[in-house]
């Protein structure tokens, strides 16, 4: 499972509704592998969406995430406002910062000397 965030920009200002996580969660299509979704508002023009995404790969999980986003933004009245921006997964620096102080050095996989 990936965590894709999804930046909703406006186009004139203002922020999305609270309830865009459910808005974006109803455009879903089974084959998605989307969990769940949650919108972290923090009271500037726009909003970010947290997509908890199944999919074999982080490639795909974007692709998922930022497609349900988008047949969301252009299927909802309340969304219409709103264009997609960035859409990927975070990295997250203090998991690789463990890894090289645990002495592998943020190897993910033996080298092949």
């Amino acid at each position: 499972m990936y965590l894709v965030h999804a930046e909703l920009r406006p186009k004139d200002g203002g922020i999305p509704p609270e309830h865009t996580g459910q808005l974006i969660f109803g455009c879903r299509r089974p084959a998605d592998g989307i969990e769940h979704v949650v919108l972290h508002a923090d009271g500037s023009d726009g909003g970010l969406v947290g997509l908890f995404v199944l999919a074999p790969s982080v490639e795909e999980a974007e692709h998922t995430a930022a497609a349900v986003c988008r047949r969301a933004l252009d299927s909802s009245p309340e969304l219409a406002g709103f264009l997609l921006g960035r859409c990927g997964v975070r990295i997250v620096p203090e998991y690789y910062d463990q890894r090289f102080r645990d002495g592998d050095h943020g190897r993910d996989m033996p080298r092949q000397d």
